[in-house]
């Protein structure tokens, strides 16, 4: 309907919301500017990697990748990862796995940073994703790929990221309803592939899914913190208070002032 105001979503806004309702608040509900965050060595990496592998995708040629690159790497705000750096020649060297990578798919068709919207007024959602590359292998068989630069990867999260994808390419490309579709998560620093083969009813499962989550998303009131590990790469955590409290008490604020903690040899196992 014409005019109607469609929830958005995206995988990040997802998994923001799965992994913590205080970030999820801090960073789509309370109207706050988000905070700077500097990018790392390893993230400057491969941004230059995912930006070498769309200009190789582009048109073929490995030097316009390799041009792309080292121009982004030898960006003064970049010279963590700039010549004579590590990261320098680590960026180099998943570029190539990636030039093998784009050599070895024979496909009819192929496009580069695919990304758009896609309402589902149904459901009142619109949602978002890119694909890193499509390719068409066939009239009724397609592949999407998302590039992976990282040390590891949740698997799970991994599935919902493709399967998001999977819709967004669906949508923007019109398939045909026999279509597959064969959606990659392809790491180019270990070279590792996780393969998912999906169908048009799997699109319309996941996209089942996320209006559901929609609506968990839009009644919550309370929005409470999920302090853990993933608290030392969030841009909100000076600003949270649980995140302190575990930094600062960790277990310890499991005991009231006049409480002792249980003594290792309480947890003792008996042998036999």
């Amino acid at each position: 309907m014409a005019g109607e105001e469609l929830f958005r979503l995206s995988h990040t806004k997802v998994e923001t919301f799965r992994r913590c309702r205080k970030q999820y608040w801090f960073a789509y509900v309370s109207g706050m500017p988000r905070p700077e965050q500097e990018d790392t060595p390893a993230a400057l990496a491969g941004n230059g990697v995912h930006r070498a592998m769309q200009k190789l995708c582009d048109t073929g040629e490995p030097e316009d990748g390799y041009a792309e690159l080292e121009a982004y790497l030898r960006m003064p705000k970049h010279a963590a990862a700039g010549p004579g750096t590590e990261w320098w020649e680590m960026a180099r060297a998943w570029y190539e796995r990636g030039i093998d990578a784009h050599r070895s798919i024979a496909s009819e068709a192929r496009w580069a940073e695919v990304d758009s919207w896609a309402p589902a007024h149904k459901l009142g959602i619109t949602v978002w994703s890119k694909a890193d590359r499509v390719d068409r292998l066939a009239p009724d068989r397609w592949q999407v790929i998302d590039w992976k630069t990282g040390r590891f990867d949740l698997d799970d999260v991994v599935d919902r990221q493709l399967d998001l994808a999977h819709v967004i390419v669906r949508t923007v490309r019109a398939l045909p309803r026999e279509a597959t579709v064969r959606a990659v998560a392809w790491n180019l620093r270990t070279g590792q592939q996780r393969v998912r083969e999906l169908t048009r009813e799997d699109a319309a499962r996941t996209m089942g899914y996320l209006g559901r989550m929609a609506r968990v998303m839009q009644a919550e009131e309370e929005f409470l913190a999920t302090p853990g590990v993933h608290c030392g790469f969030c841009g909100w955590r000076s600003r949270c208070e649980a995140a302190a409290r575990l930094e600062e008490e960790g277990l310890d604020a499991l005991w009231e002032e006049a409480e002792e903690p249980p003594a290792p040899g309480d947890f003792a196992v008996e042998q036999a």
